[in-house]
């Protein structure tokens, strides 16, 4: 075989990504979760600020470059210091286009801060380069199993026919899964090479290759059971294998050393900025990973981010499975089982639907690596069968065009990023506009700010579940001292807020402003999970200029998160932080339902 189709295929992949890719350039890149991955590289080599101590340049960067609405990438640590919430894999990944940019940032006439236009070029370059290696491997990998003809056809079906184009040629180039992609490549191809002829050199290469996808994403560690189950298929197989390792026992130690010293500046970046070698980040109890109630069903079927509904060519990788048994034994624990686990972690996220910078579901980007084969064994077992040539043809070629199609249509802003339903899936299906009467049918917008306010009242239907006008006490007035300094509290479970998806509380209540004003009592709404508050939202008072000796209104609107829990609890009160008396009246709150 002299690999001439799969390299043409190798080569239409990569000239249509790279063509893509410099169609809608951006000029800032470092931005949201992508900030947090990079932010260890300034910190340490311009800063010298591992631990975030320093607010001054933090507080500059996100003035002069804007790169989120919040610093949700980090989290507090002791004595002061701030610790990156994202592990350091991606940074590591980046430094050599960051160092680069930082040497010709200056000569260019650009400021060396590590976010002027040269480090938002090199990275995003090194990253697309990054994942065209990982073509490259990956057609490596497939010609271990498959002639050239099926090597090429698995490359295009893979590269176009599902999410892992719009991730590396629109906005995603820079994410943890296009890198994890090559990164698995690189695994699997040692992997294999390891197994046909052990060596010093492939046992070195998977000990790396795991480390390092481990450092970019720590639940990505699921693929160590490539390495551990390649080639368990039978018994004389398994004998096989074991004799391999014993005859080779320093490949192993070599291994995991290699891992060993991969995932290191991960544990030497706890331990300098927390005192601790190892540290959960996740601190927020509104997300996290519910293991005992996965959301798989909506992970795999949903409108939202579904991802059969929007990669329908893996529910071919999945039927595949069973035919992988026969065609390629040795991959077939590996797989099945790997599948099984990888799914429950990546549903079992509380954000089952990984935010709105991802088309389908993108944390099954990487497994397409291993899912290729089965996808292959399937494809092939159908094309033996000559009455199921034409519908095959067809539907392969309906699943590659729905999917650019639709990734079209998401770069386009017609399929949302975040608030899919089945009814607006339907009302643009096929359409190049957003029908005017299909806005409605989307899940409700959310803001990003701290700011909320219920515009569309029309559409919810409002009761009053709280009315505190303190007419029981002797001067019908709430006093808040330093010694009491909080109102009674309105709690309530989601599930007993609302039997919807969502619902809107307006709180409001009366303050008394005297001769002079000295101080604001907080209104605060805020829900827990396992005594955890999460989305907590605070808003001192709005007094108008030269106010004395009146009542003044005051109302906050809050929508209910994207709850953990529907048991998780709810609460809205009033505090006095100050400590100074204040005269409050007439509590209330509100619940408005979605019609």
């Amino acid at each position: 075989m002299n690999g001439r189709l799969s390299r043409y295929a190798l080569i239409t992949l990569m000239a249509a990504t790279i063509a893509v890719r410099c169609s809608f350039p951006q000029r800032q890149v470092l931005t949201w979760d992508v900030f947090g991955y990079y932010l260890y590289l300034p910190a340490v080599f311009i800063h010298d600020d591992v631990a975030l101590r320093d607010p001054a340049w933090l507080d500059e960067v996100t003035r002069a470059y804007t790169p989120s609405a919040t610093l949700y990438q980090l989290v507090d640590g002791p004595d002061g210091a701030h610790v990156i919430k994202y592990s350091s894999g991606m940074a590591v990944l980046y430094a050599p286009c960051f160092l680069l940019a930082h040497v010709l940032a200056e000569p260019l006439g650009h400021p060396a801060d590590g976010f002027s236009p040269p480090y938002q070029i090199t990275v995003a370059v090194g990253c697309l380069a990054f994942a065209l290696l990982g073509l490259v491997l990956f057609r490596k990998v497939l010609a271990h199993f498959f002639n050239d003809r099926w090597t090429a056809i698995l490359l295009l079906l893979i590269g176009l026919g599902t999410n892992w184009f719009q991730l590396t040629a629109w906005d995603g180039t820079l994410l943890t899964h296009p890198a994890l992609f090559t990164l698995y490549a690189w695994l699997v191809l040692a992997t294999v090479r390891w197994h046909q002829r052990p060596s010093w050199a492939q046992a070195i290469q998977i000990g790396v290759a795991l480390g390092l996808i481990t450092l970019v994403r720590p639940s990505e560690l699921v693929v160590v059971l490539t390495p551990l189950l390649w080639g368990l298929h039978a018994a004389v197989d398994r004998g096989a294998k074991w004799k391999a390792i014993t005859a080779h026992p320093l490949h192993l130690l070599g291994a995991v050393a290699a891992f060993a010293l991969a995932v290191a500046p991960q544990l030497f970046y706890w331990h300098a900025t927390t005192g601790k070698w190892l540290f959960y980040s996740y601190v927020n109890p509104g997300e996290g990973f519910d293991f005992a109630t996965p959301h798989l069903r909506p992970f795999l079927i949903s409108f939202r981010k579904g991802w059969f509904v929007y990669t329908p060519l893996m529910l071919f990788a999945i039927l595949g499975i069973a035919a992988l048994w026969k065609r390629i034994p040795q991959a077939f624990g590996a797989v099945l089982f790997f599948l099984l686990v990888d799914l429950w972690i990546v549903s079992s996220w509380s954000c089952w639907w990984y935010a709105g910078g991802s088309f389908s579901a993108r944390s099954m980007v990487p497994a397409y690596v291993l899912l290729a084969l089965p996808l292959g064994a399937f494809l092939q077992w159908t094309w033996e069968r000559k009455t199921l040539r034409a519908p095959l043809l067809v539907t392969c070629s309906a699943f590659v065009v729905l999917n650019l199609f639709q990734t079209w249509q998401w770069a386009a802003g017609i399929l949302s990023k975040e608030r899919m339903t089945k009814a607006y899936y339907k009302a643009v299906f096929a359409r190049t506009q957003v029908p005017a009467e299909a806005e409605p049918l989307l899940l409700v917008s959310r803001s990003l700010g701290n700011e909320e306010k219920l515009l569309d009242e029309d559409r919810y239907s409002a009761r009053e579940v709280l009315r505190l006008d303190f007419s029981d006490r002797p001067d019908s007035v709430l006093t808040l001292t330093a010694d009491a300094p909080f109102s009674k509290a309105y709690e309530n479970t989601f599930e007993g807020l609302t039997g919807k998806d969502h619902a809107w509380i307006r709180a409001s209540a009366r303050f008394w402003v005297g001769d002079t004003l000295t101080a604001l009592p907080t209104l605060v709404i805020h829900f827990e999970h396992d005594g955890g508050s999460y989305k907590y939202m605070a808003r001192d008072w709005s007094i108008p200029p030269g106010t004395k000796n009146a009542w003044v209104a005051f109302s906050m609107d809050y929508i209910t998160p994207e709850v953990r829990s529907r048991s998780d609890r709810m609460k809205a009160y009033i505090w006095n932080q100050h400590g100074i008396p204040l005269r409050l009246d007439d509590f209330v709150v509100e619940v408005f339902d979605p019609e």
